[in-house]
């Protein structure tokens, strides 16, 4: 099968006439489906899968105990002591987070080729599309180890050292001091990163596109987004995120309260829902449940399955979407070299 995906002259010559981006993606994603559903089905199974497992490996350590629900950022679930003083039933709050994906951002690389190539009217098949992201493994996986090590990594190796000069400089006395220069540190990392996001956000398409390394696909995504571009990425990504968040939310907190009716622990969940706080679900709210003893294998299996599914059916969004970008960018990079 011919590989468009190598000239990235092809990438370029896309048509630009077409309707509004939010029309195009509603319409390759009500075409494409079938295929994006198929190419993403193992790592759907994988990631419920780690969910299951997280909660056995949990429930295994520490069977006892309060347990606490959220919908904060998906589904997570924080153990405690039964000395723990977290009040039990719903806690309301506001924050706002980037709800993860966790392993289906892998598939970011296969569902980019399935959009490229149909939009150029060839046929796929599951087998075909995985075979050739089975291809490019090693920048794919180059690049995930690189962004997991910055953007995780070294804040966990930052954070330890910083708790012990904290706790240095607290018996010192000088905590005060130290809490602020942390605070600002922390702060700026949070910008940086940031910033990082936004400027890498096409890496992607760099290596499935472009055939490029993981060096070079990052390289690349930050020669296309920067001036008054990283600006206007940024705010689709953010208004992308908080649809995410509100989604994943509100259906958690429905899942919640209907599990209710057979799970009596969440009772209280779908008495706070009905006074109409609900509503603050879709403007970065929050609310979790804590339990005075583990949830039931069934009740973490349909919740994982409710946010496993969420975060698949926006994947392909994601997907589609920044290859939209990254062509959009692409020709106005290659207008102003002609030029």
């Amino acid at each position: 099968m011919q590989n468009i995906l190598e000239d990235t002259g092809d990438a370029v010559a896309m048509p630009q006439q077409h309707p509004r981006l939010v029309s195009r993606i509603f319409r390759d994603y009500r075409n494409n489906l079938g295929l994006f559903w198929r190419v993403m089905l193992p790592l759907i199974i994988l990631d419920f899968l780690l969910y299951i497992g997280m909660f056995l490996f949990s429930t295994s350590i520490s069977s006892e105990g309060q347990w606490t629900l959220s919908t904060e950022r998906g589904l997570s679930a924080y153990t405690s002591s039964s000395q723990s003083v977290q009040p039990v039933g719903v806690v309301w709050g506001f924050g706002f987070s980037a709800a993860h994906i966790g392993l289906l951002w892998l598939a970011m690389c296969p569902l980019i080729f399935a959009i490229v190539q149909r939009r150029s009217s060839m046929d796929l098949t599951f087998k075909a599309v995985w075979q050739q992201t089975l291809r490019k493994t090693v920048p794919i996986l180059g690049a995930a180890f690189f962004i997991g090590l910055l953007f995780s990594g070294f804040p966990v190796i930052f954070g330890f050292l910083a708790f012990k000069v904290f706790f240095t400089a607290h018996v010192q006395s000088n905590a005060p001091t130290l809490v602020f220069v942390l605070s600002c540190i922390i702060a700026a990392w949070f910008v940086l990163s940031a910033y990082l996001i936004v400027k890498w956000s096409l890496y992607n398409q760099g290596i499935m596109i472009e055939n490029l390394s993981a060096i070079g696909a990052f390289r690349r995504s930050s020669k296309l987004v920067r001036g008054r571009t990283w600006w206007k990425f940024l705010g689709i990504y953010v208004l992308l995120t908080w649809a995410l968040m509100a989604l994943t939310s509100v259906l958690l907190g429905l899942t919640m309260a209907l599990l209710s009716f057979a799970a009596p622990e969440f009772i209280p969940m779908r008495e706070a829902l009905l006074p109409g706080r609900f509503i603050s679900l879709l403007f970065f709210g929050y609310a979790k449940i804590t339990l005075e003893n583990a949830p039931t294998l069934w009740t973490i299996g349909v919740l994982s399955g409710v946010y496993t599914l969420v975060c698949a059916a926006f994947a392909p969004v994601w997907a589609m979407l920044t290859t939209h970008l990254y062509t959009e960018r692409v020709d106005e990079h290659a207008q102003q070299v002609s030029a």
